[in-house]
């Protein structure tokens, strides 16, 4: 083939090739060494809701959520390492659209060859909004009580201890026993107790406030998690719980600690359940805390 033919068509392959781009229903961008968007197709600008014009010269931290704005600053080193493992790169992060509406994405990126061999970066974007929807449902399904709708173990462990550092000072832990509870499922059904058991975690949740975590720990058993707060507050929402429940005739004996310094929740966890047994030992329908240290 001659010289002039193969430029012939090397310039019909790259009208092709820039149709496929413009067209594809798949939203793509192109950046350039800089991370600076170099072309994107009209998918992408639909998916981010920003025109060509808003887009072509700046970097996709225009629309990228601020918590991902981390995750975008490393992207340099993961095409590093996708192009040593000679592996393309795969990203889930959000975009916030102009109207403030959030949508999750999956990027796949892969080097490309810019002018003079410059190191760009061609992104494929997929919309995962749904798909993370429906992983959120589960994930929080598999989290919380259904009876109840509070925190279950599995919540309790990976979300609760999650928040709490382990080496705050401010965070009490309370386990609670609901005081003859089976005698009253005896009495009046397991309906009844089941009703019983919705309504006391939804009075839990109204005295314990935003900075209080509730998780049921197992039949007729709660814990409460109080985050920015003393012994001294810690009772005053015991008592409030205890006031709110006590017309349905409901009592409780709890169990509450603060956490010590560089000490792990669980282990004031442990600390709670013994004082919750020890009220019920003296008694029952009754708060023990222990000894300040």
């Amino acid at each position: 083939m001659r010289e002039g033919e193969k430029a012939g068509r090397r310039v019909v392959e790259d009208h092709w090739y820039r149709r496929i781009f413009a067209s594809s229903p798949v939203a793509q961008a192109l950046s350039d060494a800089d991370g600076l968007f170099v072309d994107v197709n009209a998918a992408y600008c639909e998916l981010v809701g920003l025109s060509s014009s808003e887009l072509i010269g700046r970097s996709a931290t225009v629309h990228t959520h601020p918590d991902d704005l981390a995750l975008h600053g490393s992207v340099e080193d993961l095409m590093a390492a996708g192009t040593a493992a000679d592996k393309s790169v795969k990203v889930e992060v959000r975009v916030v659209r102009p109207n403030g509406e959030i949508r999750w994405i999956l990027l796949t990126l892969v080097p490309f060859a810019g002018p003079c061999d410059a190191e760009w970066t061609l992104a494929a974007v997929l919309d995962i909004t749904e798909r993370k929807e429906v992983e959120d449902g589960i994930l929080l399904a598999s989290r919380t009580d259904q009876l109840t709708g509070a925190l279950n173990r599995r919540g309790w462990s990976d979300y609760a201890v999650s928040v709490v550092d382990d080496h705050s000072v401010d965070t009490v832990v309370a386990v609670l026993d609901l005081d003859h509870f089976k005698q009253f499922n005896d009495n009046f059904g397991h309906a009844a107790g089941d009703a019983l058991l919705r309504d006391f975690a939804s009075a839990a949740r109204n005295c314990i406030g935003s900075d209080g975590l509730l998780a049921r720990w197992g039949g007729e058993e709660f814990v409460i998690t109080l985050r920015n707060c003393d012994r001294r507050g810690a009772l005053r929402s015991l008592e409030a719980l205890a006031a709110a429940t006590m017309p349905s005739g409901v009592t409780f004996s709890a169990g509450y600690t603060l956490q010590r310094p560089n000490e792990g929740l669980r282990n004031s966890l442990d600390r709670a359940d013994a004082l919750m047994f020890q009220a019920k030992r003296a008694g029952r329908n009754r708060m023990v805390t222990d000894a300040p240290r």
